[in-house]
């Protein structure tokens, strides 16, 4: 809630996630650089980087896999004090609930979306995932 860390560094809340994704829900004051799919994260990293110095950047994703990768590729481009969200979105509302997040969070399989309360909210993720409901696990 205070924006910064012990150290009195504001923090920056970096979402890993493919922008389809982002659409759909995310915390608050959160950047979103738009990325198609994650491999698009390094060159976006290079493009942003400085706008991360003196800042402490925690990366954050669904469940914890991108958002740990992001915050290595953080680290090897010389972003100094990089953290990840543990467990991801999905392990922060078990633990948290939905305090600062805003909408529901896109997952992988049927379900498409999910509340903060980790029920299913029936979303459809987009009007391709509405037509054909196979998308999401294509993509």
């Amino acid at each position: 809630d205070q924006g910064h860390d012990d150290a009195g560094q504001p923090i920056a809340l970096l979402d890993t996630r493919n922008a389809f994704e982002v659409d759909h829900g995310t915390f608050e004051g959160a950047i979103d650089w738009r990325i198609a799919k994650f491999t698009e994260f390094p060159p976006a990293l290079m493009a942003h980087k400085d706008e991360l110095a003196g800042k402490t950047v925690v990366s954050f994703c669904t469940g914890g896999i991108r958002c740990e990768k992001a915050a290595i590729l953080m680290r090897e481009a010389g972003v100094e004090n990089v953290l990840q969200l543990e467990g991801g979105i999905l392990k922060y509302f078990e633990d948290v609930g939905g305090a600062h997040y805003r909408g529901d969070c896109f997952v992988f399989d049927g379900r498409r979306t999910l509340a903060p309360d980790l029920s299913a909210s029936g979303n459809a993720a987009s009007a391709r995932a509405a037509e054909d409901p196979d998308w999401a696990l294509k993509v």
